[in-house]
């Protein structure tokens, strides 16, 4: 089983009151930019981005199956909510913007939380990516499909990509379900949607 490049679109926060840690394993740009825009489109998920403090949200790209790059995608997103200015986010991935012009900031964000939170502002929001401003590199060499698994990493095993252990691994060995259980136990994750908090 040979390494294969992808792209791996990260939405986590860090354990506390509430926790997330959703991967979009693509083989496309485009699917990912379907993906965050999915994501996006839940106000309970721009909640977690605007205000909880430890969210990252990141591009990572696996060019035959190694990290090659990581873009943070928090400077690129813009909030807009009917009746408040945007909230866009600095480089610390600080949300800003959303008091411009208000004699109180404090009372907008304080507004703007709880409307997110409750599902108040569900249908006020609209969150988008300037994703012109960046280069995404392309993939090289053979690219991850429908049927892979991959292996991220820092995976929540700790388990790295140079410990796959594939000396001693051959897919006949395995009918499909066993190959899947087998895959799964050396750390590897289906392509598509994988969640670490379900």
């Amino acid at each position: 089983m040979s390494p294969k490049s992808f792209y791996d679109l990260a939405f986590e926060v860090s354990p506390g009151a509430a926790r997330k840690d959703v991967h979009y394993v693509r083989g496309s740009l485009d699917e990912i930019k379907e993906d965050l825009a999915a994501e996006l489109s839940e106000s309970s998920n721009v909640y977690l981005l605007c205000w909880y403090g430890s969210a990252e949200l990141a591009l990572h790209v696996y060019q035959q199956g190694e990290r090659a790059h990581s873009i943070d995608l928090r400077p690129l997103v813009t909030v807009s909510v009917d009746g408040y200015p945007a909230v866009t986010f600095l480089e610390s991935g600080e949300p800003t913007g959303y008091g411009v012009g208000a004699d109180d900031p404090g009372k907008v964000r304080q507004a703007l939380e709880e409307g997110m939170f409750s599902g108040e502002l569900d249908d006020a929001i609209e969150a988008t990516v300037d994703w012109d401003s960046i280069e995404v590199p392309g993939l090289i060499g053979e690219v991850a499909t429908d049927d892979d698994y991959v292996k991220l990493a820092g995976d929540p095993d700790g388990a790295s990509s140079e410990d796959d252990g594939w000396d001693d691994f051959d897919e006949g060995d395995f009918d499909e379900d066993e190959l899947e259980d087998e895959l799964i136990e050396r750390g590897h994750i289906p392509y598509g949607f994988t969640d670490f908090e379900a």
